[in-house]
């Protein structure tokens, strides 16, 4: 029988963007198999925003309040006045400590919003992480104080962390530096640990799923060959940057852009190093993400001792370009609540004429062709 392992990446409030595709996988898997994503899939991995939609899984959460949970709570995580602090700092070059935003500030912030909704219907909002017995869970996130990742995990009943509420886990996972200050969590009666986003060493925990499922199910017999994994992503950047620009970055600069320059290669990286091993294997991987924008046009000539520069073009996502008429550039900004609509819009969009290579690496399908297809063969 196939292990599946739905794999969630990072991305902050571009998490509504993977909620949206989770919500037709769901309905797909309803109407050909009669099960709900927790039912279906065997261990779920998530890191940062990835955790929280993870999290939400194993705890039997309804799909449409996946998605209202960045739609209608996300003022409550990345609020209002510390954006605006923090654009006034990036507008002024104001130097000092980088201004963060809260994890509690009375009933906001984000350990206060992820306490409040992540509720199992039996063990309630309080449920340890060693408490929820299905499906496997798998959040990374770094820890500061002893210089590597943590793979919190349900499947180890003995670890120091097996009594901590699943909440508290996803909050350290999706603490990302630059946003969010390093999250405790308590290591024994004398000592905590501060972790942060997970994003540091693995944004997208593809690769560390399958490593962890061939070690939890050794004894049964699992092999490489049993396991198949959809791994969903929060949309790709595209913006580019020119010498003359980034040579003038300072500290605040580089501290901006710290998280799609580190963290999004580490992803690439683990999409295309878990893509070969599965496909060395004979099982089935399945990438669901998009560019966010276009904003190049132009093809490097073949031929030519050099490429022709691709040049600018206003961006606008391709998707809602093909369905609504609509050439609108989809703000990338992880922590802009404001950007819900839009990004729900682009992967309505990217769902409903968007292609996929899955199976055949040669020619593209319909992603919910795809979709299907993975659901079908396992």
């Amino acid at each position: 029988m196939t292990f599946k392992i739905i794999s969630l990446d990072g991305g902050g409030i571009r998490g509504v963007l993977s909620a949206t595709i989770l919500k037709q996988i769901e309905t797909t898997l309803t109407e050909k198999k009669g099960q709900k994503l927790h039912e279906y899939f065997d261990l779920v991995s998530g890191t940062s925003t990835g955790s929280i939609l993870a999290a939400a899984i194993a705890c039997q959460m309804d799909i449409n309040k996946m998605i209202n949970l960045y739609k209608d709570e996300g003022k409550d995580i990345f609020l209002d006045s510390v954006r605006q602090q923090r654009q006034w700092r990036k507008v002024s070059q104001a130097v000092g400590s980088h201004v963060l935003y809260p994890h509690e500030q009375g009933e906001r912030g984000l350990a206060k919003v992820l306490e409040n909704n992540l509720e199992h219907p039996e063990l309630g909002k309080s449920a340890k992480i060693s408490q929820i017995t299905k499906p496997h869970i798998l959040i990374p996130a770094y820890d500061v104080h002893s210089r590597n990742t943590t793979w919190f995990s349900n499947s180890d009943a003995s670890a120091w962390y097996s009594n901590l509420e699943l909440w508290k886990i996803c909050t350290a996972s999706a603490s990302a530096p630059t946003f969010f200050p390093p999250y405790e969590l308590p290591y024994n009666e004398d000592q905590s640990l501060p972790h942060i986003d997970g994003g540091v060493s693995a944004n997208n925990p593809a690769l560390m799923a399958v490593a962890h499922a061939l070690c939890i199910e050794k004894q049964n017999g699992l092999n490489l060959s049993d396991i198949a994994v959809l791994s969903i992503g929060t949309g790709n950047t595209t913006k580019a940057f020119k010498y003359e620009e980034i040579k003038k970055w300072g500290q605040l600069g580089w501290a901006e852009k710290i998280s799609d320059m580190f963290m999004s290669p580490a992803a690439q990286n683990s999409e295309a190093v878990c893509y070969q091993i599965l496909e060395s294997a004979g099982r089935d991987y399945l990438r669901l993400d998009f560019d966010l924008n276009e904003r190049l046009e132009g093809e490097a000539q073949p031929g030519r001792l050099r490429p022709t520069i691709a040049k600018p073009k206003k961006p606008y996502n391709k998707y809602i370009a093909a369905l609504k008429n609509e050439y609108k550039e989809v703000n990338e900004e992880i922590d802009n609540p404001d950007n819900c609509p839009d990004l729900i819009k682009a992967a309505e969009c990217y769902l409903d004429c968007g292609k996929v290579y899955y199976k055949n690496p040669t020619v593209p399908v319909p992603v919910r062709e795809a979709i299907e297809q993975f659901i079908e063969s396992n």
